[in-house]
């Protein structure tokens, strides 16, 4: 799957994500002085907290430059794998300055509901209100366009948190709206409304930049697509043990077992596996590193005894499948060695599959066994 990295680069010297980040600056500051000037006119808590909310999209927009900068520095001594996982951060610092701006003024609209304050609309509020649905509208649509060349977790978070602005930017419109035509004063209500919006958009935000801090599984397409590009090359008889891991946008590393004729010299596997490596890398920007497995399946009784064991382990403890699976003599015992799949959610261990094998098989096996959850 090829994916994207950090743009370094523009025709104008600026990279997408820094002039985004540029536009949402200054485009918030304007909206923020303005609708602030509208609100206190008014006497609208609804107006004041959609003002604040976009002062809280500009000091995002900084955390956005900021961030590019900083992500964007080359891998060094104490950060071989570079810096992009700092678009991480950026990301989670826009989702805290976003809950603290919405658990605030929900805290003010519920007090203006059970208190309300006298209100003034004017033309004023109507254009500065009307005008920002605009602007918002166009911040959303620059945010995506830039997260779809980039893949910018931070211009994600700005484009949700850019139409729902535009909702919240209506709901101080209609609130407005509202108590123009019938008198009725229910801006602690809509203020409320905005509140959610923001605490949602934070939650949402949030959500989506601690996944990757911590280290989220991997789509299953990406495993899907390596596993099927893996198996494409002639002398692979498998391959299992996938590890996708990411360290930001463009900077993503895989681990594989690949499984060769035990038969295959060491040059033999190493020039199959080091072609694997390179090939892939260049085609899905995944930089890949495989590790060789010699199967011996190509020998009757140790493919019989491979299907046996694995009819019975499956039956018996819901094993969805063993790979890695050799033989080797030793004495008059005979060494069988393998790795066994089951559900994250079971406490089976290596130990209880080996007991189980012991009952069921030849007393003279021994048994090396690991369990990989699935």
């Amino acid at each position: 799957m090829k994916r994207e990295g950090i743009k370094m680069g523009s025709i104008d010297g600026f990279a997408p994500e820094k002039k985004a980040g540029i536009f949402g600056v200054i485009s918030n500051a304007v909206l923020f002085a303005a609708k602030l000037t509208a609100g206190l006119l008014m006497r609208s808590i609804t107006v004041v907290a959609d003002a604040l909310n976009n002062l809280s999209d500009g000091a995002g927009s900084v955390v956005t430059v900021v961030g590019y900068k900083i992500s964007s520095r080359p891998a060094d001594k104490k950060h071989p794998f570079g810096h992009a996982r700092f678009e991480y951060v950026a990301a989670l610092v826009i989702a805290v300055i976003m809950m603290m701006i919405g658990a605030l003024f929900l805290k003010e609209s519920l007090t203006s509901v059970f208190s309300p304050h006298e209100m003034a609309v004017g033309a004023y509020v109507y254009v500065v209100l009307g005008v920002s649905v605009a602007v918002k509208g166009g911040q959303a649509a620059v945010y995506a366009r830039t997260y779809r060349k980039t893949r910018s977790l931070p211009m994600k978070a700005a484009a949700i948190d850019s139409v729902w602005d535009v909702a919240a930017t209506l709901a101080a419109l209609l609130s407005a709206l509202v108590f123009d035509l019938t008198g009725w004063n229910g801006d602690g209500y809509f203020g409320t409304l905005i509140s959610v919006f923001i605490l949602v958009s934070a939650i949402r935000v949030l959500r989506e930049s601690v996944s990757p801090l911590l280290g989220d599984a991997p789509l299953e397409s990406v495993v899907r697509d390596l596993r099927e590009r893996v198996l494409s090359y002639p002398g692979v008889l498998g391959v299992h043990d996938i590890v996708v891991h990411s360290y930001g946008v463009g900077h993503v590393y895989a681990v594989a077992h690949v499984e060769v004729r035990a038969d295959a010299t060491l040059t033999e596997a190493h020039e199959l596996i080091d072609r694997i490596e390179r090939e892939i890398s260049a085609e899905t920007g995944i930089s890949l590193v495989a590790h060789v497995d010699p199967i011996a399946d190509d020998f009757a009784a140790a493919a019989r005894l491979k299907e046996e064991i694995f009819a019975f382990l499956s039956e018996r403890f819901a094993v969805s499948a063993i790979h890695d699976f050799r033989t080797m003599k030793r004495g008059d015992a005979l060494q069988v060695y393998f790795d066994a799949e089951v559900p994250w959610e079971t406490e089976l261990t290596a130990d209880d599959l080996v007991a189980a094998l012991r009952e069921n098989f030849s007393v003279e096996y021994e048994y090396y066994v690991t369990v990989d959850k699935e």
